[in-house]
C-alpha cells in the first residue's frame, strides 16, 4: 500500500495590508507591489533593446487587485397555509440564505480559499529613455508596450532622459 502524504509546504496565500504591500501571508516576506513588478520587467526589458540606453519606467493602475474569495452557500424555505373555521386562509413563506467562506489550513495557519484573482487594468505609462529624443526609439517603445498591455497609444508617453 503506498501513502502520500503532503510535505507541510503550500501555495502560498498573498495578501495586501494598508500600504499597499503585499506580503507573504505565514513568513513575514514582503515582496514588491503589482506595479513595481510590471515596472521592474519592463525597465529590463527596454534597456535591452538597441538605442534606449538608460531607463526608467512608471505604470499607473487603476485600481488594486481584486480577490475573489471560495464561498459555501445554503437555503431553506418553508411554506406553510393554514385555513381557519370561517374560510379564511393564510398563507406563510419563510427562506433563509447563509454563506460562508471556505478556509484552508488547520490551527493558527488557516487561509480563505481564492477563486479568482483580478489584476488591475493598467491606466498610463511614462517611459523615460536616453534614446527617448529619437523618433524611431519612440515609436518601437510606444509599440512595444502596446503590444504588451493593450494599452491605447495616447496613454503611453516616451520622454528623452536627462542625466
Amino acid at each position: 500500500m503506498i501513502l502520500a502524504l503532503p510535505s507541510g509546504s503550500r501555495g502560498v496565500q498573498k495578501i495586501q495590508d494598508h500600504d499597499g504591500v503585499l506580503a507573504s501571508q505565514g513568513t513575514g516576506k514582503r515582496e514588491k507591489p503589482y506595479e513595481e513588478q510590471l515596472e521592474d520587467r519592463v525597465k529590463k526589458l527596454l534597456s535591452t533593446v538597441e538605442g534606449v540606453g538608460k531607463v526608467d519606467v512608471m505604470i499607473v493602475l487603476s485600481s488594486s487587485e481584486e480577490r475573489i474569495l471560495k464561498t459555501d452557500s445554503s437555503q431553506s424555505s418553508s411554506e406553510t397555509q393554514e385555513e381557519d373555521p370561517d374560510g379564511g386562509t393564510r398563507r406563510a413563506v419563510s427562506r433563509e440564505q447563509s454563506e460562508t467562506t471556505v478556509m484552508t489550513g488547520s490551527g493558527t495557519d488557516i487561509a480563505p480559499v481564492v477563486e479568482k484573482e483580478i489584476m488591475p487594468q493598467i491606466q498610463g505609462i511614462v517611459v523615460s529613455a536616453q534614446g527617448g529624443g529619437n523618433a524611431v526609439i519612440k515609436e518601437e517603445i510606444s509599440a512595444a508596450l502596446e503590444a504588451l498591455f493593450h494599452v491605447p497609444r495616447h496613454k503611453i508617453r516616451v520622454l528623452k532622459r536627462v542625466e
